[in-house]
């Protein structure tokens, strides 16, 4: 009953929404995709559930008391099945020469936990077993399956995020265009969801307000771009998601200024892309090489030294109000 009833059944409804709806979208671009459709499709499936179950049970008075216990139990549940059902499909769309036997993978690990869970579960109704085993026992029981199916979600999820991240191409739907007066609160709105993230553990929000208010004002962007400060939108198909500026600073050198990208793109290998790309642009106009400053606290350090930058020296930066920059200045040759 536990298995092939109840366990199949549900996770099969749940799999024809990921294969027939999710699956053939094109927003199903990468496979982390399989583990998120997946998820959302076992969170749709546990809020029907919930609904039947509770209201068949506060007809007997006990509507709270089920909705509570399964709100920790039961919907958790359903979204460890969804990770691990989704992992697999995630990859059998990109793995073609696997599709089939990572699909049916991925049914199988969702319906074992699955049905381990609800077998526990079952046998506190079990009338032969009640001499046997307490009820707690049998609880404990379901908690432990449902711990270690939550344990193997999360390795997946970080597996998958970083398959991801490799299967990711940079430049397929993202594309660079040059900024100008007009796309100043465009930079200001991307700045001010950026900054507070990147900055939130090294600097104090009164300094990233502070140099919020001095580096990203209308009137700063400006005079940036007054001063041959070249500025850059970057688009992901449409949609703005980060910007840059870099400029010429000594014969051979230019530096880079700034390059921020919304959360939702960062690790993905957009920041690399918009790199490679201004290397280009410079090295096209003449450029021998590329500096840029960045806090010596930031782990972004770590991002360009692998892509080639390497740390030239230190500065300390007066900025006013009692703040101060402090700094590596990297350079990469061309």
């Amino acid at each position: 009953m536990a298995f092939l009833v109840v366990a199949l059944t549900e996770e099969l409804c749940k799999f024809a929404v990921l294969r027939f709806y999710a699956y053939p979208k094109r927003s199903f671009d990468e496979p982390f995709d399989g583990i998120v459709y997946s998820v959302m499709a076992s969170m749709g499936f546990a809020t029907l559930e919930n609904i039947l179950y509770v209201t068949n049970s506060a007809q007997y008075g006990q509507g709270y008391q089920v909705a509570i216990m399964r709100m920790f139990l039961a919907v958790p549940a359903h979204a460890t099945f969804g990770v691990l059902m989704g992992y697999h499909v995630g990859r059998a769309k990109f793995e073609t020469r696997r599709t089939g036997s990572l699909t049916i993978l991925g049914i199988f690990w969702a319906v074992l936990f699955h049905g381990a869970y609800d077998t526990f579960l079952f046998w506190q109704q079990s009338p032969e077993l009640d001499a046997y085993i307490p009820d707690f026992l049998l609880f404990i029981g379901a908690v432990i399956s449902f711990i270690v199916s939550l344990r193997l979600s999360f390795k997946l999820i970080d597996k998958h995020r970083r398959l991801s991240q490799r299967s990711f191409m940079p430049g397929a739907s993202l594309s660079l265009r040059r900024a100008y007066e007009k796309d100043i609160p465009l930079i200001r709105n991307i700045s001010q969801q950026v900054w507070p993230q990147t900055y939130s553990t090294i600097l104090s929000t009164d300094q990233i307000s502070y140099m919020l208010d001095m580096m990203y004002s209308e009137q700063s962007l400006n005079k940036q771009m007054k001063e041959q400060h070249e500025f850059i939108i970057v688009n992901d198909g449409a949609e703005p998601v980060g910007f840059a500026s870099f400029s010429l600073q000594q014969p051979g050198v230019y530096k880079l200024h700034k390059i921020y990208m919304l959360p939702s793109m960062q690790g993905k290998g957009a920041g690399r892309f918009v790199i490679n790309e201004i290397l280009k642009a410079i090295q096209r106009k003449g450029g021998q090489a590329l500096q840029l400053n960045v806090n010596r606290n930031n782990k972004a350090v770590d991002f360009y030294r692998k892509n080639g930058f390497e740390i030239i020296r230190e500065e300390d930066i007066n900025i006013g109000n009692g703040y101060f920059m402090n700094d590596y200045v990297m350079e990469k040759k061309l």
